[in-house]
């Protein structure tokens, strides 16, 4: 089942909100960041076989997400831009969904947090796309 919000972006009839650049650029970072994490993390479990290992970076992956609504919010104060209450509720989302699978302590939701089920590898991830949605006001 596609995201009816997957669908009009693929067909290209979402148009993007604004929302100041640094708070973009937090959340880009972070993104980047957590693609680091899940690379360290898959070459700790499939190269090294290192479970624990794999489970401290998936969890700091969830910190991660579950800490954006904040760092976003922090560089948002006193820039009202029309999307910033969009990407706020955004993130809080991905942290809403982050938090849950840190209280379940479940390495395989931590791991398909951000991954569609049809995702692909080399494909945007769900933060990636979310991310997309947005132009730098």
């Amino acid at each position: 089942m596609v995201c009816p919000s997957k669908a009009l972006e693929e067909r290209g009839t979402m148009t993007k909100r604004k929302a100041p650049a640094a708070a973009l650029g937090v959340v880009r970072e972070a993104a980047g960041r957590i693609r680091e994490i899940e690379a360290e993390a898959g070459r700790l479990l499939h190269e090294a076989g290192d479970k624990a290992g794999y489970l401290r970076l998936m969890t700091e992956k969830c910190l991660v997400l579950e800490g954006l609504p904040d760092e976003a919010d922090e560089v948002l104060k006193g820039n009202a831009v029309d999307g910033s209450g969009a990407l706020l509720s955004g993130l809080e989302d991905f942290a809403r969904r982050a938090a849950l699978a840190l209280q379940l302590e479940s390495p395989f939701f931590m791991s398909a947090l951000l991954y569609p089920e049809d995702y692909r590898d080399g494909d945007p991830n769900d933060l990636e796309r979310f991310i997309d949605r947005f132009e730098a006001a």
